[in-house]
């Protein structure tokens, strides 16, 4: 509660949006199912590209409100504020994860040291890549609790690079339907590289990972930052509508 307390202070017109819950609800489910019974629910793991699209809005939201507000993108309060969020509880479960593995678990304890620094330094998705780790083999054999965590990686790139990015696309474009072609384009780059480094038969677990094959989810969300902007959104949604 203090956190957002201070979010609509630092922001005047931030506004909370319980639509997204929904959205998330549905991405999670979608990633349960998946995990549950795989071969079921074969698209379930598309939920996480829902949340990788929610993470481009409301990232570039914030970002483009804190700009009209105050003309300027207080960095340092941007990285305190995320650090504070993400990292304390990363540590935690690391370690923890790793005791309870030391003292219960110890054919897990393959590439530890590998899989902890990686994740410390949010680039366990490349560590993955580089090191042959497939996500899709997972199914028949013994599963890391750290798997998982290849998506906070990305996410931990994406606070290091996005505040430079949006300011310099704002710098730069200046409209918002500029910015947003911009970034909508972008986005179709990555798509076309997915596609291009997919190779059919093959472990598809390095487009999987790749943080560079995933961007384009992250993009298209920023995208609709721009031209829906959450202060721009209908306060008052009628009833037929909230159900749609």
């Amino acid at each position: 509660m203090w956190q957002i307390l201070q979010h609509k202070k630092r922001l005047a017109n931030s506004r909370y949006i319980t639509g997204i819950n929904g959205l998330r609800t549905l991405a999670v489910g979608g990633v349960i199912l998946y995990h549950l019974i795989p071969f079921q629910v074969p698209g379930g793991f598309l939920g996480v590209v829902i949340f990788l699209v929610l993470t481009g809005y409301l990232l570039t939201d914030l970002l483009v409100q804190e700009w009209q507000q105050n003309g300027k993108v207080n960095l340092l309060g941007f990285y305190r504020r995320r650090i504070k969020r993400l990292y304390p509880a990363l540590v935690i479960m690391l370690f923890a994860t790793a005791a309870y593995m030391t003292l219960f678990q110890r054919q897990l304890l393959a590439q530890l040291r590998g899989i902890l620094w990686s994740n410390l330094l949010y680039v366990y998705n490349w560590w993955q890549i580089f090191h042959g780790q497939s996500y899709f083999d997972r199914f028949a054999n013994n599963e890391s609790p750290f798997t998982h965590l290849w998506t906070l990686s990305i996410e931990g790139q994406l606070y290091l690079i996005w505040p430079v990015l949006i300011i310099s696309l704002i710098l730069l474009f200046k409209r918002r339907r500029r910015i947003a072609q911009a970034l909508f384009g972008l986005g179709l780059l990555s798509v076309l590289l997915m596609a291009w480094l997919y190779v059919p038969g093959h472990d598809p677990s390095r487009v999987y990972y790749g943080t560079d094959t995933r961007l384009f989810a992250v993009l298209f969300g920023a995208a609709l930052a721009f031209i829906w902007p959450s202060t721009k959104l209908r306060q008052k949604i009628d009833r037929p509508q909230r159900w749609l």
